[in-house]
């Protein structure tokens, strides 16, 4: 008899589990509300002799997983105040329009872009946009060099920064990497950011500021295996406070929440007006390198 009504119990503790899955797969249909399209601006421009580029597109729906359509015929201009020059749109790249190398950056001065002749909400009146950034002036590098870590669970190359940070002004900075002339930080969550409130009017000696990684978190080897003769540069960029905390949001909107499920903390900056979304940055820079010798190599021993 009391097997029986052990074997009872089981059945009715078996139905029991099975009726509560089938009652949790109800299907939720839910509509999201489409907004209106918004112009997206991702340009720079810096004190190097260089090619710059604006790249403009707009939004996309919120359920979307498509890129941003580039957006082609705008009307750009960029001035300092003193002179004022049209950026052409490449032929072969829509919706990116050059910045040309004769036009470089001079320290202190404010740089607007002016965007126009553009009909965003198809309304029949085109609008206009406006961007500023001011060019602060650059941090000399004394020199970088590699130490080797297992910090964060990763087996990496540190690279560590050797320089002086000026006690005048309040700095922003943000790091990436070269490896033999090769961009591997090329995404905004690949660059390191910091302000000076450490360091201001002190020597920075041996600062972690970069990292190259040879071995991720899951024991996989990455792309990145430094051999001797191989170049590590490292690029110090001195950034605008204004670039710094969009830099900031866009971390904390798009890295892990804590509870798993709350909202994002607040809408992301940007200096586009008009309701434009993006950031025209204006930045100085520095860079310097390490070669990698036998030396170097023997600290993973």
């Amino acid at each position: 008899m009391g097997k029986i009504l052990s074997k009872l119990n089981i059945w009715i503790m078996v139905m029991i589990i099975l009726l509560s899955l089938v009652s949790c797969t109800e299907e939720i249909d839910r509509k999201f509300k489409t907004g209106k399209p918004q112009l997206v601006v991702d340009g720079f421009f810096t004190d190097q002799q260089q090619d710059h580029f604006v790249k403009l597109s707009l939004s996309s729906s919120f359920l979307s997983n498509k890129p941003n359509p580039p957006l082609s015929g705008a009307q750009l201009s960029l001035s300092d105040g003193y002179s004022e020059i049209i950026l052409n749109e490449l032929s072969d790249q829509v919706g990116t329009y050059r910045i040309p190398k004769s036009y470089r950056g001079i320290y202190g001065r404010t740089y607007t872009l002016k965007i126009a002749g553009i009909d965003i909400d198809s309304n029949g009146t085109d609008e206009s946009y406006v961007a500023s950034n001011t060019l602060n002036p650059v941090v000399n590098i004394d020199s970088i060099a590699l130490v080797w870590s297992s910090a964060r669970g990763q087996k990496q190359w540190q690279v560590l920064l050797y320089s002086r940070e000026p006690e005048e002004t309040t700095d922003y900075y943000a790091f990436g990497l070269f490896l033999n002339d090769k961009w591997i930080t090329p995404k905004l969550s690949d660059l390191e950011y910091a302000e000076d409130k450490f360091y201001n009017g002190n020597d920075i000696v041996g600062a972690w500021v970069q990292s190259v990684v040879e071995e991720d978190t899951d024991g996989e080897a990455t792309e990145h295996i430094l051999k001797e003769g191989d170049w590590v540069k490292l690029e110090m960029q001195n950034i605008n406070k204004d670039y710094f905390d969009f830099i900031l949001a866009v971390d904390a909107e798009t890295g892990i929440k804590v509870p798993l499920f709350s909202g994002p903390p607040a809408n992301v900056p940007t200096n586009i007006s008009n309701g434009g979304r993006g950031f025209f940055r204006v930045y100085s820079l520095v860079q310097d390198s390490v070669k990698v010798s036998k030396e170097i190599l023997e600290q993973r021993e």
